[in-house]
């Protein structure tokens, strides 16, 4: 059975993406929004997946499930990746990339190692050994360890009160005081070498402020969707939380592709304010979150073209 409330904030983290890529077409001068969103909603997706594979490892046959990985990602992130180089562009799609490494990683070692410190040891050993790796394609040491904190979790869903007060005050203080730009992944790589001081010191504020922001997130908007579920609007972000993998895989083409090229056809002359950078783009980020959910569902109602976005199979149920 689906987990109302995880959908509901896988929807909320897929907007968080495409307003990124929103605010990188419409705000050339910046947007503070950004660098905030950056430090949580990629992260706290991988704290989703690593989540999810524990109860299907415990569930299913190793073998069909890392098979389910290769139909359910790879084959639609090839897919797209080809469809986005036809149109002139090349997409690694590398998030996805990153998620089946985690969880092909994982799901081996837990096949190998038979209790959880031995689990725990081996992976915390692969996760340091990541950030040796002089070429890190999909950010993969950023993103591992916050995908093993999710699999080891008990619970994602809701943060008690006081975990969750202390790690909305850290987040915040640490973007007011500590974070900048310079700090992040795309900036500098995940190559500890290239420069120790400098990297160990980002390595650990990338993970400390991906933490706390994650159950920031957790911490206000599940106490949120836990007064307010019944509401039509949180029935919609849950619906829409059912298509992040597709939504995902189309925004690159009609935000990322499209959305900067349409500006430069029409010659808008962008005027950035206040008003302009943090209520007209969310909301056009949010349009465009409509329109790609109305595409995908489309989609998917055909025969023809619904396997674009992954094969699905059968597991066999776990014989242990």
């Amino acid at each position: 059975m689906r987990d109302g409330k995880l959908d509901f904030f896988k929807s909320l983290l897929i907007w968080s993406v495409v307003l990124g890529h929103c605010i990188n077409a419409l705000c050339p001068n910046g947007n503070a929004l950004h660098p905030i969103l950056r430090t949580f909603d990629l992260p706290m997706f991988m704290y989703i997946s690593g989540f999810l594979l524990r109860s299907s490892i415990e569930r299913y046959d190793w073998k069909q499930l890392v098979l389910n990985k290769i139909t359910n990602i790879i084959f639609p992130a090839i897919i797209w990746s080809g469809i986005c180089f036809i149109l002139g562009d090349r997409c690694f799609y590398y998030f996805l990339w990153a998620v089946f490494a985690s969880s092909v990683i994982v799901t081996m070692t837990n096949a190998v190692c038979k209790n959880n410190n031995a689990k725990i040891t081996v992976l915390i050993i692969v996760a340091f050994l990541f950030h040796f790796v002089p070429k890190n394609i999909v950010n993969i040491s950023f993103l591992f360890p916050f995908f093993i904190i999710g699999y080891f979790s008990q619970n994602i869903s809701r943060i008690g009160f006081v975990k969750g007060f202390v790690s909305l005050i850290i987040f915040v203080l640490l973007h007011i005081f500590v974070w900048d730009g310079s700090y992040a992944i795309w900036n500098t790589g995940g190559y500890v070498l290239s420069n120790p001081t400098f990297m160990i010191k980002a390595v650990l504020l990338r993970l400390v402020i991906g933490v706390v922001g994650c159950y920031t997130v957790v911490f206000l908007f599940g106490h949120f969707y836990d007064h307010f579920n019944t509401l039509k609007v949180i029935k919609i972000f849950e619906t829409i939380g059912k298509y992040t993998l597709s939504i995902y895989l189309i925004q690159h083409i009609l935000v990322e592709m499209f959305l900067p090229k349409l500006i430069d056809y029409l010659g808008i002359n962008i005027n950035q304010n206040i008003f302009y950078d943090y209520i007209v783009v969310p909301i056009t980020s949010f349009g465009f979150l409509i329109i790609m959910y109305w595409i995908v569902n489309l989609l998917n109602k055909s025969e023809y073209t619904k396997w674009l976005f992954g094969i699905r199979i059968n597991l066999n149920k776990n014989n242990h």
